[in-house]
């Protein structure tokens, strides 16, 4: 049986770390928009989201917080990841608008593969989950644990749920060409301005 209070704790953290949007989120909002079914956008997205979790408490964090040389190499692997996608978005949100014809396709989503990766490798992802929740849950007793996992993971299904569904409603007033080239242009602005700063504060003195 959970512990009660280790669940609403996990949820409560949870919350507060999934509400700030990150890379990941935004790039789920757009596959949203551009019609990737929501049930596969909230499995990534909370799935990676309770893996990376689970890796922090089983010991993931401690691991890395002793091995600076690894950290700083999964670091720079996900900040490269960072800057391939904000480079795409950002070739999307410059190309030339070409308002769709009556009767077109909508624009097919991105791959399922960068989705995942983005999803996995992001080091914001992994700084909320592994090593701010993981670190967490694993100063908590054994028996503490498990339901204080299970509500951070139940505070991100709850975030993925409601943003999913709030892009299914708004898919209709994203419709323009133009409206399509400013969310790239966002998209591009959080990837690349994410990996500016964590490149920028992985070259501060120590």
């Amino acid at each position: 049986m959970f512990d009660l209070s280790s669940l609403l704790q996990g949820f409560i953290l949870g919350l507060g770390v999934f509400l700030c949007p990150g890379p990941k989120d935004i790039l789920i909002l757009r596959e949203a928009l551009a019609g990737r079914p929501a049930a596969v956008l909230i499995g990534v997205g909370a799935g990676s989201d309770a893996a990376l979790i689970a890796l922090g408490i089983l010991g993931l964090s401690a691991a890395l917080n002793q091995a600076p040389g690894w950290q700083a190499a999964a670091l720079w692997l996900g900040i490269g990841l960072l800057l391939v996608h904000g480079a795409k978005a950002l070739h999307s949100a410059l190309r030339p608008a070409q308002e769709p014809r009556a009767g077109a396709a909508p624009d097919r989503p991105a791959g399922l593969r960068p989705l995942l990766l983005t999803s996995l490798l992001n080091p914001a992802a992994w700084m909320d989950t592994v090593l701010v929740i993981g670190t967490v849950g694993a100063s908590l007793a054994p028996g503490a644990r498990p339901g204080f996992a299970t509500g951070a993971v139940a505070a991100s299904l709850l975030w993925f749920v409601a943003l999913v569904a709030g892009a299914g409603h708004a898919r209709r007033h994203m419709a323009s060409a133009r409206t399509g080239r400013l969310l790239d242009a966002g998209v591009a602005l959080a990837m690349l301005g994410m990996a500016a700063y964590l490149a920028w504060a992985q070259c501060l003195p120590r």
